[in-house]
């Protein structure tokens, strides 16, 4: 992911991108030791009807979004890449977000 910096700086988007790789390297740490999201977690988190994997361009979930902190309750979502996932626990980790997964 190749960000253009112009200048002397300061660069705030860099401090934005920062924190979204630390809390998701912090997560993958946490879901590698078998711990898996916890009820608080993933009770924040937006959930994910009717979801599918699409591959295309990289593989991500697409669904009808519940809860979502910048999409209206009802639309069609396409989530950010999709990290990891486990449909039987009913959760996904993308790039920025948890989702539960509904049926």
């Amino acid at each position: 992911m190749p960000i253009l910096n112009r200048g002397p700086g300061p660069f705030p988007h860099l401090a934005r991108l920062a924190c979204k790789l630390s809390a998701l390297a912090e997560d993958l740490q946490q879901i590698a030791r078998g711990e898996h999201p916890t009820e608080r977690v993933l009770r924040e988190a937006p959930i994910l009807m009717d979801w599918r994997v699409s591959l295309s361009p990289m593989p991500h979930l697409v669904g009808t979004v519940v809860g979502h902190p910048e999409i209206g309750d009802g639309r069609i979502c396409r989530t950010s890449e999709l990290v990891t996932f486990d449909p039987v626990s009913g959760y996904a980790r993308t790039f920025s977000r948890f989702y539960r997964l509904g049926p």
